[in-house]
């Protein structure tokens, strides 16, 4: 074999390796931990990832929105409002803060709520679906103003100014 042959070789023997070197680390980058195959049947509480992006989503999509009405019932984690128009249910996140304590949802509903009083509700709306005759959306609650002027915030991992 000739030396420039030999040098040729090395040469693209090298650019090789580089080339590897530098491919691989780009595309472990971009490539996200998230989208791993989850098995059938996994409840979605038991998938982190989509949880966090399904969050991340609404989120982005959402805005503040302001709901007036009388309190129906607190059931699981909604409240159900109803206003002049119609029933609508909110999210209600599991921690609530109200002047110096915090307590659940349900605690916040058994000493501050009852059925029948006024409420004003402070959410997020992410509408889901919105096409001629169709709206779905979702609502977050993270402030609650009652009858008597008690406020409440959310606790969250997050704040939100308006």
């Amino acid at each position: 074999m000739t030396s420039k042959l030999k040098v040729a070789a090395v040469a693209l023997v090298a650019i090789a390796v580089a080339s590897a070197l530098l491919y691989m680390p780009l595309t472990i980058a971009l490539r996200s931990g998230d989208e791993e195959e989850v098995p059938k049947g996994v409840p979605f509480r038991d998938r982190p990832g989509l949880r966090a992006r399904l969050a991340w989503r609404f989120l982005n999509r959402s805005e503040p929105v302001e709901v007036e009405g009388t309190v129906v019932a607190l059931f699981k984690n909604l409240l159900i409002v109803d206003t002049s128009e119609k029933r609508i249910r909110i999210h209600m996140p599991p921690a609530w803060n109200v002047d110096e304590e915090v307590m659940t949802r349900e605690e916040f509903f058994e000493g501050y709520l009852s059925v029948g009083e006024g409420v004003t509700v402070e959410a997020l709306r992410a509408n889901v679906i919105d096409k001629e005759g169709l709206c779905i959306y979702v609502l977050l609650a993270y402030e609650i103003i009652t009858e008597g002027g008690t406020h409440a915030y959310a606790v969250l991992p997050f704040n939100i100014e308006t």
